[in-house]
């Protein structure tokens, strides 16, 4: 395969779900990377009741203990911002390429928003609240970060305020991030997990394809 390394092992990759979820929703784009011949392993966390440090930190002991020479991660909305604060806390040495699908590395006007009220700072909880709204990650690792940002408004942050181009969720100026190499996609939020067109792209950008 194109993605065996030195050790003969397929590169694996680690999904790692948003708020509320709990990685099953990453199920169809996980069996669709593995038939480009990736391993897969999927990370779960208290995405709710839990901490940010919390969940970097158990996701850089399981990049460390899984094999392969390489460890690619793919990170949906809040999952992207664990991986940025996983590699501001302790970097893995056989980390490989890093994918953010949706994430508001940049912020989220949606968050903010239900952050005004008490109600809404329970709905989206803890950890979102301390990425968001305390100590968002920043990105400074010198590393191929790839930045997927949907653009089919379906969503409840239609009523919030969201500036387009958005995903009905998050908008795709608050995906951005410094020398990372940007792309669009005709997806919603949740679309994009369940996307063919985003697992091929993923596909050719772990694979290292131009």
């Amino acid at each position: 395969m194109e993605n065996r390394m030195r050790t003969g092992l397929p590169d694996t990759v680690i999904l790692v779900h948003g708020l509320w979820m709990t990685g099953v929703e990453l199920s169809l784009l996980g069996w669709r990377l593995k038939r480009c011949g990736f391993e897969v392993r999927y990370f779960r966390y208290r995405s709710w009741r839990g901490t940010l440090d919390e969940a970097a930190l158990r996701l850089g002991k399981l990049v460390g203990k899984t094999a392969g020479e390489r460890v690619h991660l793919v990170g949906h909305s809040l999952g992207g911002i664990v991986i940025a604060r996983m590699f501001e806390l302790s970097p893995p040495a056989r980390a490989g390429n890093v994918a953010f699908l949706a994430s508001p590395m940049g912020g989220s006007a949606f968050v903010t928003a239900l952050f005004r009220c008490r109600i809404g700072r329970f709905i989206l909880g803890r950890v979102i609240g301390e990425a968001l709204m305390e100590n968002r990650p920043f990105w400074s690792q010198g590393r191929d970060l790839l930045v997927i940002a949907g653009t089919l408004p379906l969503g409840f942050g239609v009523f919030f305020g969201v500036p387009s181009p958005h995903d009905g969720t998050i908008a795709e100026a608050e995906t951005r991030v410094a020398n990372a190499k940007s792309m669009r996609v005709r997806s919603s939020h949740m679309g994009m997990v369940i996307s063919p067109g985003v697992a091929e792209i993923l596909c050719k950008f772990f694979r290292g394809d131009d």
